[in-house]
């Protein structure tokens, strides 16, 4: 008796093992399926679901702000994908800052359950059971099964926990994901800014634009703009967005009364994370509006060395905290509402504070790999002395300019693995590298600017059609991108990298004169050595800087 009891159990082990053998497998094909990651991870979810024979998965992405969000559904409410649940909020909450799973077979009568939120999405689960995902010692998300007849239990917990590792190592793909996205539209919002101050608009409709990015920029409730009224000794709204906005025309706030009025006072960034804490705070707009506040960013503007208002940013959406990136983008934004507020004409600086911007985003990707910084100002500084010898207008210098400062925008989202390996690549790690032109213009697609996007697609093309990603040639390459293509090269040859010194500045000249009429369009060659006979010590100080 006691042997066949043995056997029985040694039996469901092996059966148990095969099962997970063949789960583990169904994993891996999801992953590599190539169908997009909330596919991928959804195909995921419902093979886990399966294995423990509950109805729903669901995984969440712990965010930086200490929030998760929602990233794929299986089984469930779809709708939630993006929502996010505060920091510590909910079964999925506590796992993640506890670091351990939980088994909950009445989530309703369970002080822990975020009920606000499933009420809000009209979703009450049975029973759940959530474990932490893991890299290494560093939790990146949440796994929630749910929904199984008859409730979880230690078992389940197991077989789930079994699987775990496998999830894990792709998570960290998501996660590369909703970083980089949350970049590029930063990104994008600066440039859309940028795109609206070099427009004729009407100041009120310029700032409520410039504000409405800001807010979807931050991913922020509302955002608004004062304006000090010395005579009335107060601030007033000038610009708004979110539900409330039409209820603040009238609303006035006294000098030194608030945040905004402490931020006008003392000309300092304030961030107050919450603002019931907070003494300074003006309660008054709050009754007026019926708005709730939370949190607020508050940055003074400047005109000159004098204050003349202060924009602010109100309450991150999902209840999660503003980062230190949100106040340095805000920052960003602030200061082009200053600039249109005194001046929308001061194109200059307009452009100068637009490029320093995008800047920010540039010197963030070459943060990563300390051989190319700098790589993007001097290609840059390289394809603007090229211009100079053509007769280009205006516009066609500002979009060229913007090539060259964006034309490596695409190795966003490459693994650092194969961007900064010190070897020679695999031709898997170079197929990759190569697709960075492409992943740039898709980045920049959004804001319609073909000289711009055809600059940073085609600047890896060559004269004699070998370059790459389309293989054109002479002509057919754009003037911009030909123009990128030897200021890219002469930087590349001439700074040091992991694996060889830089080349001297007459071996570059050389290389040059080589692949002239191959590589290079020869006429914008020839441009370059102009440029250099003639700027030869500003050259070599750029080299080394």
């Amino acid at each position: 008796m006691q042997k066949n009891l043995e056997w029985e159990k040694g039996n469901m082990f092996s059966k148990r093992s095969v099962e997970t053998d063949v789960l583990i497998k169904k994993l891996l094909k999801c992953a590599v399926s190539g169908t997009g990651i909330h596919e991928e991870f959804k195909c995921m979810l419902k093979q886990i679901a399966a294995f423990v024979r509950a109805s729903v998965g669901s995984l969440l992405l712990l965010m930086d702000d200490g929030s998760l969000q929602f990233v794929a559904v299986y089984g469930g409410k779809e709708g939630i994908i993006g929502e996010r649940l505060p920091p510590g909020s909910g079964i999925a909450g506590v796992v993640a800052e506890s670091l351990r799973p939980i088994i909950s077979n009445n989530p309703s009568e369970d002080e822990r359950w975020a009920k606000e939120f499933a009420v809000s999405i009209g979703y009450i689960p049975e029973n759940i059971l959530a474990v932490p995902v893991m890299t290494g010692n560093k939790i990146v998300g949440v796994l929630e099964v749910l929904n199984k007849h008859g409730g979880f239990n230690k078992e389940d917990l197991k077989l789930i926990s079994s699987v775990i590792p496998i999830l894990s190592s792709v998570v960290e793909k998501v996660r590369l994901y909703y970083v980089n996205q949350k970049e590029i539209e930063r990104l994008r919002a600066l440039i859309d800014i940028s795109l609206k101050l070099g427009g004729m608009l009407d100041l009120q409709t310029l700032l409520e634009g410039i504000m409405e990015t800001a807010k979807e920029a931050l991913d922020a409730e509302a955002s608004s703009i004062f304006m000090i009224d010395k005579e009335r000794n107060d601030l007033y709204f000038v610009a708004a967005t979110g539900e409330k906005k039409e209820s603040l025309k009238e609303i006035r706030v006294p000098w030194g009364k608030g945040i905004v009025g402490w931020v006008a006072e003392h000309g300092r960034t304030l961030y107050v994370p919450d603002v019931s804490k907070d003494e300074r705070f003006y309660s008054k707009v709050d009754e007026k509006t019926k708005f709730i506040t939370k949190s607020i960013i508050a940055v003074p503007l400047w005109k000159k060395s004098e204050i003349i208002g202060v924009a602010e940013v109100l309450n991150k959406k999902g209840g999660g905290t503003f980062t230190v990136e949100d106040i340095t983008v805000f920052e960003a934004i602030a200061k082009h509402a200053s600039i249109a507020i005194e001046n929308a004409s001061l194109y200059k600086e307009l452009e100068d504070l637009f490029r320093n911007a995008i800047m920010l985003v540039v010197n963030a990707i070459e943060a990563k790999d300390p051989y190319t910084k700098g790589h993007t100002a001097r290609v840059t500084k390289y394809s603007m002395l090229i211009a100079r010898t053509f007769k280009m207008s205006a516009e066609q210098r500002r979009a060229l300019e913007l090539a060259a400062l964006l034309h490596d925008v695409g190795k966003i989202g490459i693994p650092d693995s194969v961007l900064l390996k010190p070897g020679k690549l695999t031709e898997e790690e170079y197929a990759l590298i190569k697709e960075h032109p492409s992943r740039g213009a898709k980045i920049m697609e959004p804001l319609k600017i073909p000289e711009v996007i055809e600059g940073i697609l085609h600047h890896h093309e060559k004269y004699d059609g070998s370059g790459y990603p389309d293989g054109i040639k002479n002509g057919d390459i754009p003037f911009n991108a030909r123009i990128i293509a030897v200021a890219d090269a002469f930087d590349a040859m001439t700074t040091d990298r992991p694996y060889r010194k830089g080349l001297p500045l007459e071996e570059a000249i050389r290389r040059l004169k080589k692949d002239s009429g191959t590589h290079f369009d020869p006429e914008i060659v020839q441009a370059f050595l102009d440029v250099l006979e003639v700027r030869r010590e500003e050259i070599i100080k750029t080299i080394s800087s």
